[in-house]
């Protein structure tokens, strides 16, 4: 039961991501989609601890139990993120005040450091490139607590880019699950490394989100487009 929730949240969590992104920013539809989107990303933050204690006592895999935490955890971070930056952008003391800014911070930074060690002891790269995730954003979000925002447009910027995050989590579970077979049927049709098989479902999304955060901190980068989106 809890499998099939949280592959239906993500089938709905795909469809809402990217009619999010194809509408206008800030309009009606943008807004309702992305609460949709949201809301699934919810559903299957919550289906997915079920699925990582079944990995942990039952199938007796520890490490494929933490780094399911760990997925759950950045991508929990992400979703609340995103949502609490547009809900909390006239007032960013209270945004870091809130409890949901510590169960955000704190899980996926202890996660990421668990996953960075594991990744150094079983030589794991997948476990190492991943952890930098979770450390990297645990170091933002401090140093945005103890300085605030050094733009006025951060709302904004910390909005599309948590959307990134949680989209690449969407799109991980897509190409990593979801196209299992499809990559099966490669590996036994065509000479393609496995490790370039392997990795391609993790990386590929985190560089497309790379690419396009770059993008859209060079579309409001400047000071004009900063000062014009300041939360009013």
């Amino acid at each position: 039961m809890f499998v099939a929730l949280h592959v239906l949240a993500g089938v709905v969590a795909l469809v809402g991501f990217w009619s999010a992104a194809l509408m206008k920013k800030g309009s009606p539809r943008h807004r309702a989609l992305g609460k949709v989107y949201l809301v699934a990303m919810a559903v299957i933050v919550a289906t997915a601890l079920p699925i990582t204690v079944q990995y942990a006592f039952f199938r007796q895999q520890p490490l494929s139990a933490l780094f399911l935490a760990y997925l759950m955890a950045i991508t929990g971070n992400a979703a609340w993120l995103a949502w609490r930056a547009v809900t909390d952008k006239r007032d960013w003391k209270r945004l870091v005040g809130r409890i949901g800014w510590k169960l955000a911070l704190w899980p996926m930074l202890l996660l990421a450091l668990a996953t960075l060690l594991v990744g150094i002891g079983k030589g794991q790269i997948l476990f190492l490139g991943f952890s930098m995730i979770g450390l990297w954003t645990g170091w933002r979000m401090r140093t945005f607590a103890r300085r605030g925002p050094s733009r006025p447009d951060w709302a904004l910027r910390q909005h599309y880019q948590s959307m990134l995050g949680a989209g690449i989590a969407t799109h991980v579970a897509f190409l990593g699950i979801g196209m299992r077979p499809v990559w099966q049927w490669l590996q036994a049709h065509a000479t393609v490394p496995p490790l370039l098989v392997e990795l391609f479902p993790w990386t590929a999304p985190v560089v497309v989100a790379v690419i396009v955060g770059i993008r859209l901190d060079r579309r409001y980068g400047g000071r004009r487009a900063a000062m014009a989106q300041a939360p009013r």
